[in-house]
């Protein structure tokens, strides 16, 4: 369960940057596309993918969680050797864009054979997930952190030899006049709670008082 949580959580920070990167690259070369619709299709239907992730249709935001889903399971085959786990993107980017026309010949070519350039591109898709990884890493001890900050200690009550065996004594003989069996912890807590209850009805007579 802890695991799925990862990968889903390192999916969508993956994605979701991924996409929001590449849409602000794409407005600073052109300006002139603000707010107009770049319709492509994605999962069947046209959609516009010049959107925040926010407000990404759906369809898109699928596609783009696939390339972090090959970046995920690069790292997990190649968690230490980062121009295998970049050649894997590669390869499987190949299988999703071999029937796309718009893609460039070149781009087809095994990995070890293109450029540093576009190798970059696939290293880049391993150094955002193990970013991303490493964010959800970050998240979850902070949750966990706050937690533990919120959660009360609970108090503890330590008995010093003699009294622990006054305690034990007096339980003894209280079982042996009631003939049921009454352990040192029972007796402890009937004797806190008379405390308490002590405690509870006194109050307001000292309220009364102060008056």
């Amino acid at each position: 369960m802890a695991a799925q949580h990862k990968h889903n959580a390192a999916v969508e920070y993956f994605a979701a940057r991924s996409h929001d990167a590449w849409r602000a690259e794409f407005l600073k070369n052109n300006p002139d596309q603000a707010g107009l619709p770049r319709m492509r299709m994605r999962g069947g239907k046209m959609v516009d993918i010049n959107q925040p992730w926010s407000s990404l249709d759906p369809a898109a935001k699928a596609d783009n969680k696939i390339a972090a889903e090959t970046a995920y399971a690069a790292l997990d085959r190649f968690p230490k050797n980062r121009e295998k786990a970049a050649a894997y993107v590669h390869k499987q980017w190949i299988k999703r864009n071999r029937a796309d026309p718009n893609q460039a010949k070149d781009l087809f070519k095994p990995y070890n054979e293109l450029s540093e350039i576009e190798k970059d591109k696939d290293r880049a898709h391993i150094d955002q997930m193990k970013a991303a990884l490493k964010a959800v890493r970050k998240a979850r001890k902070d949750a966990s952190a706050k937690k533990a900050k919120k959660k009360p200690k609970a108090a503890t009550l330590v008995l010093d030899d003699k009294t622990a065996a006054r305690l034990h004594a007096a339980a003894q003989a209280l079982s042996a006049a009631t003939g049921a069996k009454i352990t040192a912890e029972a007796l402890l807590s009937a004797g806190a709670e008379a405390v308490l209850a002590i405690c509870e009805a006194a109050a307001p007579a000292k309220r009364k008082k102060k008056r």
